[in-house]
């Protein structure tokens, strides 16, 4: 339903202002000989600007009349293509899916260390969860002794710690990988790749020592101290345990979680899945008529339509006419015993002759 904000029922309301207001001023007066009012111009020169582009949409349907089957063989055939070539795809993924299983299975009578080296046993959301939560303790724990380390640089401090917490994080990360793979008899790691984490593991020892000598020196107040006389020395020892302990169970999550099979198996199944549903895009698109594939009766039907819209534009232009006719008529001063020239309307043309034959059908 049309409210007055429609574009229509604004042009009723233009219409008949517009004719009142002329009416008044006496234009169009008895001897006004020079064709339709301006308004009624302006009114046949935008609904005839309409009728002229449906007219091209009219002829855009012929033409894809006499191209439609060309272009939808065309199409058709490369959506067959495509449909033959991801299927290929995926069925190669299809077959390494089912060898990774195998392969993660293993043997009946294989070690036991060698098929937990192939296993998950922490899920990703508890892996990423956990060194989140380890990485803030190691910040709040380190910060004190950083800021001790540069006296009043307090924003140097938050930064330096964050990339200690962060840093010391992966590099425990990285020895936990080393850990793993190193029980993994499929898949052996070069010599260097071991002495590698090993020299990050000291440093990681060497840097936490340090750390923790300068944030001993606030624990004077601890009432039980395990036997050592110096304050520094329980203070160091203290400290020390807690950020090794946050760096180990670093290491223990990233053994525990990390499966190079398990996260080859999850990519497999994303990308068959993401394979399977673009099949049956393509599928679906290949059943469903294109808009090349244009039939002689689909063209009459939107022929009949586009004409149809036409006429409703005559309608609605012959309307707007009338109201501005008898609005002006009825302000003027002098009564009229005919509208004459300046208040009747130019004819709009519709193509309808074109179409004689499909429309009356």
């Amino acid at each position: 339903m049309l409210t007055p904000l429609h574009s229509y029922p604004r042009a009723k309301r233009m219409a008949r202002s517009r004719g009142r207001s002329h009416g008044r001023q006496g234009l169009p007066n008895q001897e006004w000989a020079g064709g339709p009012v301006p308004y009624l111009e302006r009114l046949h020169s935008n609904y005839g600007q309409q009728i002229e582009i449906l007219d091209q949409k009219l002829r855009i349907v012929e033409g894809q009349s006499i191209t439609s089957n060309e272009e939808d063989v065309a199409d058709k055939q490369s959506q067959e293509y495509q449909i033959l070539q991801s299927e290929q795809e995926r069925s190669m993924y299809e077959q390494q899916l089912t060898n990774l299983l195998q392969l993660k299975t293993g043997e009946e009578n294989e070690n036991p260390t060698g098929r937990a080296a192939r296993h998950r046993h922490i899920p990703i959301w508890v892996y990423v969860s956990a060194l989140f939560a380890l990485a803030v303790g190691e910040f709040f724990v380190t910060l004190p002794a950083v800021e001790l380390l540069l006296n009043d640089e307090q924003w140097k401090a938050y930064i330096i710690t964050a990339s200690l917490a962060i840093l010391s994080i992966i590099a425990a990360h990285i020895i936990g990988l080393t850990f793993k793979i190193a029980i993994d008899r499929d898949s052996p790691q070069p010599n260097g790749q071991r002495w590698f984490a090993g020299t990050v593991g000291v440093l990681i020892i060497f840097v936490v020592l340090m750390l923790s000598s300068l944030r001993s020196s606030n624990i004077s107040s601890v009432p039980v101290k395990l036997g050592l006389p110096d304050d520094r020395a329980f203070g160091t020892l203290l400290f020390f345990l807690i950020q090794m302990t946050f760096v180990m169970c670093a290491i223990a999550l990233s053994y525990y979680n990390h499966s190079e099979i398990e996260s080859d198996i999850s990519r497999t199944k994303r990308k068959i899945r993401q394979l399977t549903k673009k099949i049956r895009s393509l599928t679906r698109s290949r059943l469903i008529p294109s808009r090349g594939n244009l039939t002689p009766e689909k063209r009459v039907v939107q022929e009949k339509a586009i004409i149809t819209n036409m006429r409703l534009l005559e309608a609605e232009y012959r309307e707007l006419c009338a109201i501005y006719r008898g609005a002006n008529l009825l302000a003027q001063k002098i009564a009229f015993s005919t509208p004459g020239p300046g208040l009747t309307e130019k004819p709009l043309a519709i193509p309808t002759h074109r179409f004689v034959e499909d429309t009356n059908e």
